[in-house]
């Protein structure tokens, strides 16, 4: 059903997300393979990429960002779902983005603008992959990789085809300032570098991401305990073509039918702008 909340530019709030036709194509076989970008001053950045087996043309491409402390082995279960739907799609790791983090670095030195220099590092090496259409990037992103994601499609709005935000972290500025006031260098537990929370609760969210213009698609749970969904509502006043899918008991990672639903919804969501029908069953 449609909500309208006051102030906002766009009331197509969505509620009852798991209600999505599930999708599938069971004749497409996945290859997957192993893929490592270097970054300026060589940081390696390493991977994994999921391709439709049988493709005869270049493919549009989705860049998944994970979140604060996770890593992309925490995503990349929905690799075959984008492969099987025909999109190609890339799981990396950031840069120090957690502990058991496969790229070069460590938690310390890892801030937001890393992760964005990391992101941005990926999109222009993705570009140069002969089997990806560099016309349809796309990214997604969830919690901090959502506020990277955000950020990064705002500075390189004509690389970004379109954005998808798992319950994007658009609290993390307020988050540092907090922290930083009372000299807290511990998030979720896990030890982060003085930098972080300086650095962080400078970034003003909801004056940078609007420069972004294209198709912007948010997915929350109503019961999130780390991100509540007030900072995704406060999203859709600012982007001028944004649309939010409420998932109704779901908290912060997404899990069995909340984290199928969330999946489908992002492949249709792409597909609608690569110019082809989902798969359905």
């Amino acid at each position: 059903m449609g909500l309208t909340h006051e102030g906002f530019k766009r009331q197509d709030i969505v509620f009852n997300g798991k209600n999505v036709q599930m999708i599938q194509n069971t004749e497409t076989a996945v290859n997957k393979r192993e893929i490592t970008f270097t970054k300026k001053g060589g940081k390696k950045i390493r991977g994994r990429i999921y391709l439709p087996e049988n493709r005869d043309r270049k493919l549009p491409i989705v860049i998944f960002c994970h979140g604060f402390g996770s890593n992309f082995r925490e995503l990349m279960h929905h690799g075959d779902g984008f492969a099987e739907a025909g999109i190609c799609c890339l799981f990396f790791d950031f840069c120090g983005g957690g502990p058991e983090s496969v790229s070069d670095g460590s938690m310390e030195e890892m801030t937001v603008d890393t992760e964005c220099e990391d992101l941005r590092t990926v999109v222009a090496c993705v570009k140069d992959l002969e089997y990806v259409d560099p016309e349809r990037i796309f990214l997604q992103g969830e919690s901090m990789g959502g506020l990277v994601s955000a950020l990064v499609a705002a500075e390189c709005p004509e690389d970004v085809k379109a954005l998808v935000l798992w319950y994007p972290a658009f609290v993390i500025p307020d988050d540092a300032a907090k922290r930083y006031k009372a000299e807290v260098g511990e998030i979720l537990g896990m030890r982060v570098g003085e930098a972080f929370d300086r650095e962080a609760r400078k970034i003003d969210v909801y004056k940078k991401i609007p420069v972004y213009h294209g198709p912007v698609l948010m997915i929350h749970g109503d019961q999130d305990p780390i991100v509540s969904l007030e900072w995704s509502e406060r999203a859709l006043a600012v982007y001028k073509d944004v649309r939010l899918i409420v998932i109704p008991h779901a908290g912060h990672g997404f899990e069995g039918a909340d984290s199928i639903a969330a999946r489908n919804h992002s492949i249709v969501f792409f597909r609608e702008r690569t110019g082809s029908a989902p798969f359905l069953c």
